[in-house]
């Protein structure tokens, strides 16, 4: 069974809770990769980070860097009951900058779970975010809502003491297996994502079927191997797009893209802007500063 109990977009923001009573490997989300909290209301889920399992239990906050994001994993549990808050750093960086919170450094620190339940102003804020939600929406909606996960941040000292320790895997052995096959693949693509031939190549370099490859790494990364490979190729690209000397061309086959045309379309995808917008915006910030 799954059920869908709310679900709503305020700028940069998005929030839904969903309960499910059956194992399952995909994420219900607006957003690709960013910054995520995660509250359990009821049943359990394994949060898989840095090669060890944690537990996620009723009154637990999760805090999700991401930049971990590819390398992280909530897995099974027979049955969970959740509250997601997905945050777009672009949106929320602002508010966090007037209020004296780096956020990356925040989500770096604090990347993994903790128990909360005794804590009666984080019950109070995630009541206040449920309630925000699902009430009636008007103009001042979103920012209540960012305000509420602004007051998660600015009280973390009052949880940061309590986070929940390894969790014996006895039981979720073939989980764990998998992803840290799937892990293996990952730290190569790190390393070498200029240079993959073909994810038939990469399952060959594995022992692995290109099948079987396939499904596990979307299983536990919740991403393609071409668009996890495109995630590291991406973040290079606006390094070299930094040196004016370099054409085009010249970055694209650098990163292992055989068209400049499939790299642009794959930037822009990612970007929202192409890569020579993107390093005309760099020229002229440049610019402006001097």
């Amino acid at each position: 069974m799954y059920k869908e109990v709310y679900k709503g977009e305020y700028d940069g923001v998005a929030v839904g809770r969903v309960v499910r009573n059956q194992n399952f490997t995909t994420s219900i989300s607006y957003y690709h990769n960013e910054y995520q909290i995660q509250y359990i209301f009821d049943g359990e889920r394994y949060f898989f980070s840095d090669g060890s399992c944690y537990r996620m239990v009723p009154g637990t906050i999760t805090i999700i860097d991401k930049t971990k994001i590819p390398k992280t994993n909530i897995i099974g549990g027979s049955s969970h009951d959740r509250l997601l808050i997905e945050i777009k750093e672009s949106f929320i960086s602002p508010l966090c900058a007037l209020l004296g919170i780096d956020i990356k450094e925040f989500f770096g620190s604090h990347h993994g779970v903790y128990q909360v339940s005794d804590n009666p102003c984080i019950q109070e804020t995630v009541a206040r975010i449920e309630e925000l939600v699902r009430g009636k929406r008007d103009e001042t909606t979103s920012g209540k809502i960012k305000l509420a996960v602004m007051e998660m941040f600015l009280r973390a000292s009052e949880w940061e003491d309590n986070k929940i320790g390894k969790f014996d895997e006895i039981g979720i052995q073939p989980h764990i297996e998998k992803q840290r096959k799937v892990h293996q693949v990952a730290d190569y693509i790190a390393e070498n994502y200029d240079n993959i031939e073909s994810v038939s190549a990469l399952a060959d370099q594995f022992y692995m079927s290109k099948a079987y490859l396939c499904r596990i790494f979307r299983e536990v990364t919740n991403f393609t191997i071409s668009e996890y490979i495109n995630l590291y190729r991406i973040a290079a690209s606006k390094e070299f797009l930094m040196k004016e000397e370099m054409s085009m061309a010249e970055i694209a086959n650098r990163l292992g893209y055989d068209s400049l045309t499939y790299f642009e379309r794959v930037f822009k995808k990612q970007m929202t802007v192409t890569p020579l917008q993107y390093r005309k915006s760099i020229v002229s910030k440049e610019t402006r500063s001097k």
